[in-house]
């Protein structure tokens, strides 16, 4: 019953409408009386959900003694319900790619912010982070500052096996600051090649990367987010920052 009903519904039927549909093709022709008995179906509702199947074809009526009696069409019905179903699904996508064309063409004043992406929750922090992996070159250097120990809690698993694990294999050389409270993270990546770690006296929930032209900021509080900007001048400056704490930061 239930998977006839889930059927009925993916033509286009309300669940009502096809546990009404069901109940008078099993039970060949009824007054509304006995089809709310046996469905549940408030009398308050019956006509609606009725005349709704009239109009779908699903469900034709006569007279007797000028009482209504309703009986279901046969199930081949349904076929033609989901044909047009499908026709206004294609008739809606049509539309839809015409309107995507459409857009495609209009100048925006406002390109360059197409540089800015915002990313929400852990699973975006991850889709960031994947951005910066794939962006990068081989050989190229990479910068972590003020990573924080919700960073490694949240995130290490991810952090060893996709991203260190293709940072090492393309070569790309890591710099990163790593805060207070974090040492045990950051001996493990002391032990990694092409990394370079050192330590911060600061206590943040926020980090900041930069890789070539990119600048990201990822910030993990009870719901962690990151933004990524691909700008020369932010990355310039951003990097500029990061050797000055690099250089007043403690190797051990």
């Amino acid at each position: 019953m239930k998977k006839n009903i889930e059927s009925l519904r993916s033509a286009g039927l309300s669940e009502k409408e096809a546990i009404v549909y069901l109940n008078l093709l099993k039970y060949r022709e009824n007054q509304t009386g006995k089809i709310c008995d046996r469905t549940g179906v408030p009398s308050s509702r019956i006509y609606s959900i009725l005349n709704s199947l009239l109009k779908k074809g699903l469900v034709s009526y006569r007279l007797i003694n000028n009482i209504k009696t309703f009986k279901a069409a046969e199930p081949d019905a349904l076929a033609n319900l989901f044909e047009e179903k499908e026709k206004q699904i294609e008739k809606e996508k049509q539309a839809l790619l015409k309107s995507i064309k459409e857009l495609k063409i209009i100048p925006s004043p406002f390109e360059r912010l197409t540089d800015f992406k915002y990313f929400h929750g852990l699973r975006g922090i991850k889709s960031l982070y994947t951005e910066i992996i794939n962006s990068w070159k081989k050989r190229d250097n990479y910068y972590v500052a003020s990573a924080p120990l919700e960073s490694f809690k949240k995130l290490e698993g991810f952090f060893l096996e996709v991203v260190h694990k293709k940072r090492i294999k393309d070569k790309v050389k890591l710099k990163i600051l790593v805060n207070k409270g974090s040492e045990k993270w950051g001996s493990v990546r002391k032990k990694m090649p092409f990394t370079e770690v050192r330590y911060i006296d600061a206590k943040t929930k926020t980090e900041y990367g930069v890789l070539n032209d990119y600048f990201f900021l990822v910030s993990y509080g009870k719901e962690p987010y990151g933004l990524l900007i691909k700008d020369e001048n932010f990355a310039s400056t951003y990097r500029t920052l990061f050797e000055m704490l690099w250089k007043t930061a403690k190797l051990t």
